[in-house]
């Protein structure tokens, strides 16, 4: 076992466990007949965090050409996952018994830590960034997409309306799908006709 395929372990865990957070509570709002179309954005924001969890783990792998881990460096690889699975505990707890219009008022009581961690996902980003490369991140593309998600936590953080959450959750999966857009099947692409 490489010292990667031993360090990506317990990230492949926590992702594990954030995904199955998400999932199972879909599957118990479906299974108890809950009426979820007040709560439909709530989905929504599931959505972008299951996409956000695999987006975590594709781009987990690129650091695998990484030589010298270190505890700190690992700690670093360790934030996304952790802060992924915190938003999934919160969006849909273990102990989730409610209706959709419950749902919806549930995550209107809980949006302040919920888009406090949302905004902290950049910043971690970056910060993993410089633990790996020694430098901050370039004025580019991935950086300016990562930066919106602070401008897209702020009105979610601030407005308690439905129809501000709603905006933010379809705001949300548009930038979560132009990220993987540009800067992954792009890249694959690229790659792709590199390699033909």
């Amino acid at each position: 076992m490489s010292e990667f395929e031993y360090i990506t372990v317990l990230v492949s865990i926590v992702i594990g466990l954030g995904v199955t957070q998400l999932l199972s509570g879909i599957a118990r709002l479906v299974r108890d007949g809950r009426a979820l179309a007040p709560a439909w954005w709530v989905i929504v924001v599931v959505a972008t965090l299951l996409l956000g969890n695999f987006q975590v783990w594709w781009v987990s792998f690129g650091w695998r050409h990484l030589a010298d881990w270190t505890f700190f460096s690992y700690l670093a690889f360790m934030i996304l996952p952790v802060l992924l699975y915190l938003l999934a505990y919160l969006v849909l707890p273990a102990d989730l018994h409610l209706g959709g219009t419950e749902l919806a008022q549930e995550f209107i009581r809980k949006r302040k830590p919920f888009y406090t961690i949302v905004a902290l996902i950049p910043l971690a980003s970056f910060f993993q960034q410089w633990m790996f490369n020694h430098s901050p991140p370039p004025a580019d593309l991935d950086t300016g997409l990562r930066l919106l998600w602070l401008v897209v936590a702020t009105p979610g953080f601030v407005s308690s309306r439905v129809r501000v959450q709603a905006a933010v959750a379809v705001l949300g999966l548009a930038l979560m799908l132009v990220y993987i857009e540009l800067l992954f099947v792009q890249i694959g692409r690229a790659s792709g006709r590199e390699r033909g």
